[in-house]
């Protein structure tokens, strides 16, 4: 990354970024929901007859996820207060547990205010929420939590993402002016001359690298690998749905039928070539 990049970029700036983005999707989960549980209510109104007022069904629920959407950004702050993996748990498990109980008292109370408002404005008269607000309060907290520990998770899934495109385009940009690929392996980042890359093979999660000195199990995709050569400059192709080589270090191709080859590099290797990507490759003629 360039100096301005880094002065422009800090960690609440990123997530920040990824909560807004994360935001969007929430919000458009809660829109679906709020459509189908509209609609189910007023199938059942009509399949079974009811007495009900299916006006009320989308006050309530509108009420009820506008008022969650506004306290997205609460959650956002407690998850950076408190976040799992980066805090002691028991700190973690305090902080949450607090901020659990803020968030359902004031959904509950902004959400009756709202519908209190409404009913008045529509209806021309007051809207009851319960005879027992301990019991109503129970009922309503159980939700309130699962919603809370879901938009949690949402945040810190998206935060994590973020986390990686962010890691993703500075060994890309690190690629491009040292030459040299940046490898996560466990706990250590581990940079390796692109030159010096024989072939890498898609390992589930994973992704080995062998190079002529060692062998390592970096987590990656092999196209993000893939990337990462070609903004190396390094003379690597993709050979097969599962390999790149470095071309430099092919020894021999040989032909197996229906397009298919066999590679063999400078380390001993047999790679499969799928004739899917033979046009990567020196001509076997």
């Amino acid at each position: 990354m360039t100096e301005t990049n880094i002065i422009a970029t800090t960690p609440a700036g990123d997530d920040a970024r990824a909560d807004r983005a994360t935001f969007v999707w929430v919000a458009g989960f809660f829109l679906a929901f709020l459509i189908v549980d509209i609609l189910s209510s007023m199938t059942e109104v009509a399949r079974f007859r009811l007495d009900v007022d299916p006006a009320k069904v989308a006050i309530y629920e509108i009420s009820s996820v506008f008022v969650i959407l506004v306290l997205y950004w609460g959650i956002a702050r407690a998850v950076s207060l408190a976040t799992p993996g980066q805090h002691d748990w028991r700190y973690v498990v305090l902080v949450h547990a607090l901020a659990i109980l803020i968030f359902s008292a004031v959904h509950i109370s902004a959400m009756v205010a709202i519908r209190k408002l409404v009913f008045l404005a529509v209806y021309g008269y007051p809207y009851i929420f319960t005879d027992s607000p301990a019991r109503e309060f129970i009922y309503e907290f159980r939700k309130d939590a699962l919603t809370y520990c879901l938009i949690a998770f949402f945040i810190i899934f998206g935060r994590q993402l973020e986390q990686q495109r962010r890691e993703l385009a500075a060994a890309r940009e690190d690629a491009k002016r040292s030459h040299r690929l940046t490898l996560k392996c466990g706990g250590r980042s581990i940079f390796v001359d692109a030159c010096d890359i024989i072939w890498a093979k898609s390992a589930s999660n994973y992704v080995e690298v062998k190079t002529a000195k060692a062998q390592h199990l970096a987590r990656a995709t092999l196209a993000s690998i893939e990337r990462q050569l070609g903004d190396a400059g390094a003379n690597a192709a993709r050979v097969h749905r599962s390999w790149i080589v470095n071309r430099d270090h092919i020894s021999r191709i040989e032909p197996t039928g229906e397009g298919d080859v066999k590679i063999e590099m400078t380390d001993g290797a047999v790679i499969p070539g799928s004739r899917r990507y033979r046009d990567r490759l020196p001509s076997t003629e």
